[in-house]
């Protein structure tokens, strides 16, 4: 992946991050990018990224997961019924359990698979100047393709702790 020019902010505010990605695309800079160790929502809703559609995915699967879990337990009771000290053979407590656990696990591996595709079928991958520190406890804010000086000053002035030039 070829090396792109810009300028890197190092922010330990997510507020701090998303005003600075909002200054720079108030101030002329189209392509602002940002590494951070969790998906904060202000520096998301700066970025301009829209909510993932994988809820969509994930909620049917726990929906077909429940109806597993549910004929799994039923099922089983229904095809071997032991009678015991005259309870029902088709006792919903203790299906419980078994029905959570069954929709947690194919609501997961549907989540699983739905983010398999999607990284697979996704987009190119978009070079960001890697440091450790933006997996740990700081946002970076990468600006690219824009006047250095002026994006420099930007990141100064949102907060940036460290502000340096990637060529």
């Amino acid at each position: 992946m070829p090396v792109e020019q810009g300028v890197l902010g190092s922010f330990s505010e997510p507020e701090a991050a998303a005003r600075a990605v909002l200054a720079l695309k108030a101030g002329g800079c189209a392509d602002v990018r940002a590494a951070m160790p969790a998906p904060f929502p202000q520096v998301v809703a700066a970025l301009g990224k829209r909510r993932s559609a994988i809820d969509f995915v994930t909620f049917p699967g726990a929906l077909l997961g429940l109806l597993c879990g549910i004929g799994l337990t039923v099922g089983a009771s229904v095809a071997w019924p032991i009678v015991t000290g005259g309870k029902p053979i088709v006792s919903i407590p203790p299906f419980v359990i078994v029905i959570f656990e069954v929709t947690v696990l194919i609501g997961s591996l549907t989540n699983l698979a739905a983010l398999s595709l999607g990284t697979w079928h996704g987009g190119r991958p978009r070079f960001f100047p890697s440091q450790a520190q933006f997996n740990a406890d700081r946002i970076g804010v990468f600006a690219a393709g824009a006047d250095p000086t002026v994006a420099e000053q930007i990141l100064r002035d949102s907060g940036a702790q460290e502000v340096s030039r990637v060529r």
